[in-house]
């Protein structure tokens, strides 16, 4: 784009959401796109409307010029979904902040995209309700993004992935159009349930400007504990033995390629002894603390009678709860002793996790020789993550090293994203692990709703 469109493109995009809501390529340039590595944000502009109304007005202007754009939520995606390149407008709803109700009655909350994950559940533990859906990043992830890329996390074990926890959403379309579909009931079947098509979307067939999420009552009660257990028998035997306890709300299992990185770091962050097969944060949360905690040291004891678990640390104050979630939250040590390295997110069938994490070292060291791993995830969703490091020259060679893990997730019928998604990084894999029949189908409903791939143009195909 030459200078004097450029900047005939800023003036109309200023004229519709003022001084503050457009900055520069230079400005826009200081922003990573990645969370791990320095990406910065080269393009021709960064928008940052202020209401639904505002960014329908920039989309159509956007729209009619063929003038492609970039959704920036709170960029902490690892699948390179807010990449952009430098003939891009990026749209941030960063100034879409606002939780605009919390409906104690109807358990409910209705948010403007740009609210962080923190702020929604700081509002709604403020009004004696949780919002369930916790990720690392929550502290910067935004509900607009977690609903572009049907967020997971901790406790999908319990309260479901972001998909089961919105009710209603407004989106704005690749043309301009509003979509309102501000649903709060519970059972509405009136016609298509719209926000289907645009949960897990990645941004390519609309932009979510609003959402009704559903909350639920604060838990009263947190138990949490921290075991080892010697093979993979044992840590089945275990998730089945956890998941018959009706406050269960985390699984949280850590491989010994990642639990001997992260107590070798930090001693703190030891609370059981190391060598054995897999080690777990187990957390149950509930509404009756005496009845809660009794059936918790029931489900231990349980565990230590039938040889279940080698070694086991009870949380016992909020405190030490604190510090057994911060085992396995060590994306700081991983970075500090693994970097450069390729992270993935891979859904597999638990029956068989072990020998596809055996089979994607093989695979690795077949073709690189040398390998670190850190290998851990949310179990009891099947959800897996791998970072792995091949050399200094990992991201380099970050295709070939994604081929060998998605081959092992290819012969072990599993998914290559279980909750982060496509992005731009995995593209190139997702003809081969989606059928024939639905890719046509998902080219048709792009097609149909974006036929000039006006929105995050290089993201999923």
């Amino acid at each position: 784009m030459s200078s004097s469109a450029r900047h005939s493109l800023w003036d109309e995009l200023g004229a519709l959401v003022g001084e503050r809501g457009v900055v520069s390529s230079e400005d826009a340039s200081s922003r990573s796109c990645d969370p791990f590595r320095t990406v910065p944000a080269h393009a021709t502009a960064l928008v940052r409307p202020a209401s639904t109304e505002e960014l329908s007005a920039v989309v159509a202007l956007c729209a009619a010029r063929g003038q492609s754009i970039v959704t920036h939520g709170g960029r902490t995606g690892v699948s390179g979904g807010a990449y952009v390149d430098a003939e891009d407008v990026i749209i941030s709803l960063e100034r879409m902040n606002r939780v605009e109700e919390i409906c104690a009655v109807s358990q409910l909350a209705v948010v403007e995209a740009g609210v962080t994950v923190e702020a929604l559940q700081s509002a709604a533990a403020a009004q004696g309700l949780f919002f369930p859906i916790d990720l690392g990043s929550k502290g910067t992830a935004t509900i607009g993004g977690a609903i572009a890329t049907n967020a997971g996390g901790n406790r999908v074990l319990r309260w479901g992935m972001t998909r089961q926890n919105v009710l209603g959403i407004e989106a704005v379309l690749a043309d301009g159009t509003i979509v309102s579909a501000m649903n709060r009931l519970v059972k509405n079947n009136t016609g298509y349930d719209l926000k289907h098509v645009l949960i897990g979307s990645e941004g390519t067939l609309g932009i979510v400007t609003k959402a009704v999420v559903r909350l639920v009552p604060a838990p009263s009660s947190q138990m949490a504990a921290f075991v080892s257990v010697r093979s993979h028998e044992r840590l089945l035997a275990l998730l089945a033995r956890a998941r018959q306890l009706p406050t269960l709300s985390a699984f949280e299992v850590m491989w010994p390629d990642y639990y001997d990185i992260v107590s070798t770091r930090d001693s703190a962050r030891r609370p059981v002894p190391t060598g054995q097969g897999a080690y777990v944060l187990i957390e149950a949360m509930g509404y009756d603390t005496e009845l809660d905690g009794l059936a918790f040291e029931r489900f231990l004891q349980d565990l230590s009678d039938a040889d279940v678990v080698a070694d086991a640390v009870v949380g016992g104050s909020n405190k030490q709860i604190a510090d057994l979630w911060r085992v396995r939250e060590s994306a700081d040590l991983l970075v500090s002793e693994l970097w450069p390295f390729v992270s993935f997110d891979v859904s597999i069938d638990v029956r068989v996790v072990d020998t596809f994490i055996e089979r994607s070292r093989a695979l690795l060291i077949e073709r690189f020789g040398a390998v670190r791993t850190a290998t851990f995830g949310h179990l009891g969703d099947n959800n897996i993550h791998i970072a792995a490091h091949v050399g200094a020259d990992t991201l380099a060679v970050e295709q070939e090293v994604e081929r060998c893990v998605y081959q092992a997730v290819l012969e072990y019928r599993g998914a290559i994203t279980a909750e982060h998604g496509i992005g731009q990084a995995k593209r190139a894999f997702l003809p081969e692990h989606k059928h024939s029949g639905e890719m046509a189908m998902m080219r048709r409903l792009r097609d149909a709703l974006d036929h000039e791939k006006i929105l995050n143009r290089n993201v999923m195909f």
